[in-house]
């Protein structure tokens, strides 16, 4: 399962400059629990990567209350019926349990489907489970960022926000149960400093943000660590429209080589439009100076391949990749399309993509989730493509699900997947299931 997909604009971490009047708290408390059951089949992640055969139960239970509490657990349980490259230690554990979805202790995290605690727009948020295009701020370090590429990985990552008068916090694990990923933000809003005027509040942003990768958890990868200093201006605001500028500057916190210049500068612009309730669209586009060890959105959609293998398969890690100094041009536009009533269309989807002038290098990065009126109907689709011009690397996982009674509807998902392997590098396979599933809820 792909899980929720996140809207990730460069407007995402200033939520008090764009808020609708929220809607009423929902009263009471609601159980739902769901189970579903199929067949599955995934490659083997081992030497010439054949295709084994599972029996796929995932049952799920969860409680939500109002609007500020929700949580779900529960954990996809594969049996291995068929084994195309057996070895002995999967031949001791056929008919069992996959072995590699329970052989760390951050396997556990999936138990956690979901944690909410809090409103989007209160004091103090909390969030934890899978994260799929998750951002810091602006995303000047971590951007549109998965923690759920490894099919051998299934950590459950945790988010906090706290508003403190002119400040916010936000403190972000892709991994709660090891030293992976860790990132912070710092952000003072210099419109409440400086002024007690309410149309200079949530306009001028100045932010600092630290990530740092132990490395030690789904595979050991090099550490890795970034800063960056942003500014933010909010030059146009009014109901249905914003246009911000915003520069950055930022550097590797982990390396002092003198001959690489490991650090860049950026300047851009953000465009949001509500042109009418059920619509929102976000625009972004920034001019890029970088180098050496660093580069902008350094812990993005791809980074849990690219810790391993920063292109290609088998190349340097991503912490020691090397860019010669370039200019680069980054572009991201996401939109939503919000139903009125249960009967209409919903719609989110958002996409990036960047091109590297020295190199002629070019990522690209989409996501979608789409509700049919009836909402019967539910796809989710994610692409994550790495050095097109290069040494390519693509990555895809989709799912549709639909209802056909009641209680009662059938899965469809399939994909590719990357096996990180003892040497360091990547082995490409895929994966694809089906399968029918129950659920209630009161």
């Amino acid at each position: 399962m792909i899980g929720a997909l996140l809207l990730a604009s460069a407007l995402q971490q200033t939520p008090r400059a764009f808020v609708e009047n929220p809607a009423p708290a929902e009263e009471g408390i609601r159980f739902h629990a769901s189970l579903e059951a199929g067949a599955l089949a995934l490659s083997s992640g081992l030497g010439a990567n054949g295709l084994d055969g599972f029996v796929s139960v995932f049952p799920r239970l969860g409680v939500k209350g109002g609007e500020e509490f929700e949580f779900e657990m529960g954990a996809p349980l594969r049996v291995r019926l068929i084994d195309t490259e057996p070895s002995q230690l999967q031949a001791d554990h056929a008919g069992r349990l996959r072995r590699e979805d329970w052989d760390e202790l951050s396997d556990f995290g999936q138990l956690v489907r979901e944690l909410r605690i809090g409103r989007d727009d209160g004091m103090l948020q909390l969030r934890a489970g899978a994260f799929s295009t998750w951002t810091l701020g602006a995303g000047w370090l971590v951007n549109r960022y998965n923690n759920n590429l490894s099919p051998d990985y299934h950590p459950a990552g945790a988010n906090f926000v706290a508003y403190l008068g002119p400040t916010r916090v936000e403190v972000f694990a892709s991994d709660v149960l090891a030293a992976r990923l860790f990132a912070g933000e710092f952000r003072l809003d210099l419109g409440r400093v400086l002024s007690d005027q309410d149309t200079a509040f949530d306009r001028f942003l100045l932010s600092v943000d630290v990530a740092h990768d132990f490395g030690r958890a789904g595979g050991t990868t090099p550490s890795l660590s970034a800063a960056s200093l942003g500014l933010q201006a909010g030059v146009m605001r009014s109901d249905t429209f914003q246009l911000w500028l915003q520069a950055a500057a930022g550097a590797r916190a982990d390396t002092l080589i003198e001959s690489v210049p490991d650090y860049g500068a950026t300047i851009g612009v953000v465009v949001r439009g509500k042109p009418d309730p059920s619509l929102d669209i976000t625009g972004r586009l920034e001019g890029r100076r970088q180098g050496g060890r660093f580069r902008f959105g350094f812990f993005g959609a791809g980074y849990e391949l690219a810790r391993f293998s920063g292109v290609g398969l088998s190349a340097t890690p991503l912490a020691e990749e090397v860019l010669p100094g370039t200019f680069s041009g980054y572009g991201e536009v996401a939109a939503a399309v919000i139903p009125l009533n249960p009967e209409d269309l919903a719609l989110s989807v958002s996409a990036s993509g960047e091109y590297f002038v020295t190199t002629g290098r070019v990522d690209a990065d989409a996501a979608l989730q789409l509700h049919l009126p009836g909402d019967k109907t539910v796809g989710e689709l994610r692409v994550i493509l790495t050095d097109l011009t290069g040494l390519p690397r693509y990555s895809v996982a989709a799912e549709l699900r639909h209802r056909f009674l009641p209680a009662l509807y059938g899965v469809l998902m399939g994909g590719t997947v990357y096996f990180p392997q003892a040497e360091g590098h990547l082995l490409q396979g895929f994966t694809a299931g089906l399968g029918v599933g129950v659920d209630f809820q009161r």
